[in-house]
């Protein structure tokens, strides 16, 4: 706000511009102290570079204002640029932006108190403190948008390169190059343990297009370690490396994970797809620990989901990663099974035996049958098949032969998933 010419030159405006600028030492001091004493993040600095640096600062602020009052308007332009490096600097060292703004409230508040001493109690005291009043407001508007707009400008240059910076980390890592001391320093400087544990998510939107889905599942995943996130956005793919901690296994973080899914369902409509590696540890296991993922957002439901590859029973595992030549060693009588097995009776009844560990009366109760009736199934999958599923050797060889051929079906469960599985090719190479 500007001040009208009759006030611009009342000489009581002038007088009490004078005693600030005589005082601006002392009023900077105040400043100073109470950014020290009611913000934490001042406070808790024991550096003495740095208190001296916001006394200096505080004098500063002390002169623009005086200039300010004298002109009868808030600085604009080049007037800005002393707040404008302070922003800049406060972002590079990671102090919070509202910490940096109540600063700035705290010294509007501070300059309005010396002012108000300096001009008295008196009718034209009152006056004059009411004009000035006014240019406060407009001077701490004026700097507190050229603070926040530097801080930010400032803050998003250095996400970009910091993102760089974890990119290309993460792509040498999954080259296959054993890691060295440089790698280690770059790795601890970005958030990551050289030596210490981790699990490698592999995650990516279960629906829609474009970079929205996968920044807000990059935001997503950044928030399970906030202070120092190791998260890379890779075109639709999101590769997050989280620590793994006593109480914070795999397992953990599925749940963790699950609940994130949840929350970008429900307020984003994006619907989450997320494998969890095996704990790797060390720089050189990321690798082994990124096919871990992609193999485990395989067997994740098209729909969404979050698996970690330890839940996964092995059986499972073994049918999802199967290659042809597993493929051609599966029995033809195990065909021939699924071919006659309309219902799906039987591939049902032979499943919840080999899970009630051969037990007929269990299967049947199960399966909510007489025991007779899973008898004589299982002598018909005897016949059709050439394998006695009553021997544990050929139970296992078939229910090993049924996930194989369901992930061959195109309407299969595993087939589903397995084409779901982002990419071509093996999914333990990087790419």
């Amino acid at each position: 706000m500007a001040l009208s010419l009759g006030t611009l030159h009342n000489p009581a405006v002038g007088a009490v511009l004078d005693r600030l600028e005589a005082d601006a030492y002392r009023i900077a001091e105040q400043m100073a102290l109470a950014c020290r004493e009611e913000i934490a993040e001042y406070g808790t600095v024991k550096d003495p570079a740095f208190a001296e640096e916001v006394l200096a600062h505080a004098v500063e602020h002390v002169d623009a204002f005086v200039r300010a009052g004298r002109r009868g308007s808030p600085p604009g332009g080049a007037e800005l640029d002393f707040v404008r490096e302070r922003g800049a600097q406060r972002a590079r060292e990671l102090m919070p932006l509202d910490a940096l703004l109540k600063a700035y409230l705290i010294g509007q508040r501070t300059v309005w108190e010396a002012l108000v001493d300096a001009a008295g109690t008196s009718r034209e005291g009152l006056r004059t403190a009411q004009a000035l009043t006014a240019l406060t407001f407009g001077y701490t508007h004026a700097i507190s948008v050229a603070v926040a707009d530097a801080y930010l400008r400032e803050s998003n240059a250095l996400a970009s390169e910091a993102e760089r910076a974890r990119r290309n980390l993460l792509d040498h890592l999954l080259s296959g190059h054993a890691p060295g001391a440089e790698e280690e320093r770059r790795a601890e400087a970005l958030g990551l343990r050289p030596q210490g544990e981790h699990a490698v998510v592999a995650a990516m939107a279960a629906s829609g297009e474009g970079d929205e889905p996968t920044s807000l599942i990059a935001r997503a995943l950044a928030r399970e370690e906030p202070a120092r996130p190791f998260v890379v956005a890779r075109q639709a793919e999101v590769v997050a490396v989280l620590p793994v901690y006593v109480r914070r296994g795999p397992r953990d973080l599925r749940g963790a994970l699950e609940r994130r899914a949840g929350l970008l369902a429900r307020n984003h409509g994006v619907r989450l797809r997320a494998g969890i590696s095996s704990v790797c540890t060390g720089l050189a296991e990321l690798t082994r620990g990124y096919g871990e993922a992609h193999r485990a957002l395989g067997q994740t439901p098209a729909e969404g989901g979050v698996t970690a590859l330890d839940e996964i029973p092995l059986l499972d595992y073994l049918a999802a990663a199967a290659d042809e030549t597993a493929q051609r060693l599966i029995p033809g009588g195990a065909a021939v099974l699924v071919e006659q097995d309309r219902s799906g009776a039987l591939a049902a009844t032979l499943r919840a035996y080999a899970d009630c560990d051969l037990n007929v009366r269990r299967t049947a109760e199960r399966l909510i049958v007489h025991p007779n009736t899973v008898h004589h199934r299982l002598r018909r999958i005897h016949e059709l098949t050439g394998r006695d599923p009553r021997r544990f050797a050929d139970l296992a060889e078939l229910t090993a032969a049924l996930r194989l051929l369901d992930l061959d079906r195109p309407d299969g469960p595993l087939h589903a998933q397995s084409q779901s599985r982002p990419g071509t090719g093996d999914a333990s190479t990087s790419p």
